[in-house]
C-alpha cells in the first residue's frame, strides 16, 4: 500500500503550527513527515532538544520522522557512518541523505546499529549499487526523488518513471513529491511555483498529481513537498 506524507520546515513555522498540521494530516491517513534537519540553527544541544520535541509531536500522531541531512550537519552533530546515536536521540526514524561517501562507508551507514532507516536520492544509482556490492542490507534502504522549486527544472514523467522502474526491479522502495496549489505555501524558503518531482505536475490540482502517481504503479511513498497543504 502506498504511504502518504507531508513536509514541514521548522525555520518557517512555529512548533504549535506544526503540531496542529500533523494532527490534521494523521487524521486523513498521512503516516510520514519530512523535514530539513540542517535548516534549524543553534548549538548541537539546541538542535537536539528542538528535534526531540518535534519528533515527540510526530510520534504522538503515529507519524514517521524523515530528516534531510548533509555532510556539514553530520560534522556539526558529531555523527559518522558508525555512530548515528545523535539522530536516535533526536527521535529521527529516517535520514534522507543529501550526500554520499561513495565508498564502503555507505554500506556501513545503511547497516547501522542505531535502528535508523537510510534514504538516498533516486539519482544515486552508482552509490547504491556500490553499497549493495559492499553488503548493504536493502531492507534498511529506500530512495526518494528530489523536489524542484523553479519552473522548468523538474524532470519529465518519462525520466522519473524509468528511475522508479529501475528501483522497483531492485526491490528498493521509491518516494516522490507532489505539490499543493494553495497560495502562501512554502518549502525551506518561500516558493511560488510549488515543489513537485515531475514538471508536468507543477500546475495540476493536487488530487490529479496524486492519482497520476498512484496509476504509475511504481511509487511506494507520496509526499506533499510544500506546507501547509490543504
Amino acid at each position: 500500500m502506498v504511504r502518504l506524507g507531508v513536509s514541514v520546515y521548522p525555520e518557517q513555522e512555529k512548533i504549535e503550527e506544526i503540531d496542529a498540521y500533523l494532527k490534521l494530516a494523521s487524521k486523513y491517513g498521512f503516516t510520514k513527515v519530512f523535514t530539513s534537519l540542517f535548516s534549524v540553527e543553534g548549538t548541537k544541544e539546541e538542535i537536539v532538544n528542538y528535534f526531540k520535541s518535534f519528533s515527540e509531536i510526530a510520534h504522538k500522531y503515529d507519524m514517521e520522522v524523515s530528516g534531510d541531512a548533509n555532510g556539514e550537519f553530520f560534522a556539526k552533530m558529531g555523527a559518522t557512518e558508525t555512530d548515528l546515536s545523535v539522530f536516535k536521540e533526536m527521535g529521527i526514524d529516517t535520514i534522507r541523505m543529501d550526500f554520499a561517501f561513495n565508498d564502503e562507508r555507505d554500506a556501513i551507514l545503511i547497516n547501522n546499529k542505531d535502528g535508523i532507516h537510510i534514504e538516498m536520492s533516486t539519482s544515486f544509482v552508482d552509490v547504491i549499487e556500490k553499497a549493495i556490492a559492499n553488503g548493504a542490507n536493502i531492507e534498511n534502504l529506500s530512495t526518494c526523488h528530489n523536489f524542484y522549486p523553479q519552473r522548468y527544472t523538474a524532470p519529465s514523467f518519462e525520466k522519473i518513471n524509468d528511475l522508479n522502474n529501475y528501483w522497483q526491479s531492485k526491490n528498493i522502495k521509491v518516494g516522490i513529491f507532489i505539490s499543493s496549489q494553495v497560495e502562501g505555501t512554502h518549502g525551506p524558503w518561500p516558493v511560488s511555483d510549488g515543489l513537485p518531482t515531475i514538471e508536468d505536475h507543477r500546475k495540476l490540482p493536487i488530487d490529479l498529481q496524486l492519482k497520476h502517481c498512484l496509476v504509475m504503479n511504481n511509487v511506494d511513498e507520496i509526499l506533499i513537498g510544500n506546507a501547509f497543504a490543504s
